[in-house]
């Protein structure tokens, strides 16, 4: 049975200016129906394609605002710069081992341009500019899943089910209305 997993995400922050440094947390859900928990897979928010699935549900970081680097800022999904097509969860066996994920609010290139934003990339790594380009640094990922069980997400009836559902009401209402009749 397919089931909605929820996760957090922490980030260990080694920044140039100390006072930037720390764990940063956020949290993450994925419904699993197109796991085959076999080998590398990926999930992204969108209907996917021959190698990238649909199933992540939603992603949320706690980091910094960019301009002063002070103020705590909750970044969803809906802020990666290629949305809808990342963030992207990659899982090794079933397990997910890391985000693919690029916020940079100027569209000038964000980290790689030397500009402000944060990215998570392969293997495990986050990186962060702050304060156009005063302010950087890096840390490392680490993803958990919740401990409490997985949400049961209904599987579709089949047809045939429907069916024999829908064949065997009728029955019963034909049988309790000849019931009447004859009374």
């Amino acid at each position: 049975m397919a089931a909605t997993i929820a996760g957090t995400i922490k980030v260990n922050v080694n920044a140039t200016d100390p006072k930037f440094a720390g764990v940063y947390t956020g949290d993450f859900s994925y419904d699993d129906t197109h796991l085959t928990k076999v080998g590398s897979e990926f999930l992204v928010m969108n209907d996917g394609d021959y190698q990238f699935r649909p199933g992540l549900l939603s992603l949320n970081f706690r980091f910094l605002d960019f301009a002063t680097g002070l103020t705590p800022v909750t970044y969803t999904a809906s802020d990666d710069l290629n949305f809808p097509d990342n963030p992207v969860l990659f899982f090794e066996n079933g397990i997910p081992t890391q985000f693919g994920m690029q916020v940079a609010p100027g569209n000038d290139g964000g980290v790689w341009g030397g500009n402000n934003g944060f990215m998570f990339v392969d293997p495990g790594i986050f990186k962060f500019v702050l304060r156009n380009g005063t302010i950087g640094g890096e840390g490392l990922v680490t993803l958990e899943i919740n401990e409490s069980p997985p949400t049961s997400v209904p599987e579709n009836a089949s047809p045939l089910a429907s069916l024999l559902g829908f064949l065997g009401l009728g029955g019963a209402h034909l049988w309790r209305k000849s019931r009447k009749q004859n009374k």
